[in-house]
């Protein structure tokens, strides 16, 4: 049985009280979870809008030749 089935017998045999305070809880959780991705999201989509990688639009910055290689003096 997967686990969220099990959670959901498990919530079956709870008394009401108790369950609002588990809706509570899980409510919390995906809550405390969008709001976490939402912030990496924000953070992921100012790096790629900032400019900062546009470097590798330009076909010459991103490709290497065999001078590359040489050790420069």
């Amino acid at each position: 049985m997967a686990k969220k089935e099990q959670l959901e017998e498990e919530i079956k045999k709870l008394p009401g009280d108790l369950v609002e305070e588990v809706y509570d809880f899980v409510t919390f959780v995906r809550q405390r979870r969008e709001k976490e991705e939402g912030i990496r999201s924000s953070w992921s989509d100012l790096a790629l809008n900032s400019g900062a990688f546009d470097f590798w639009n330009d076909p010459k910055e991103v490709e290497y030749s065999r001078e590359d290689l040489r050790e420069k003096q």
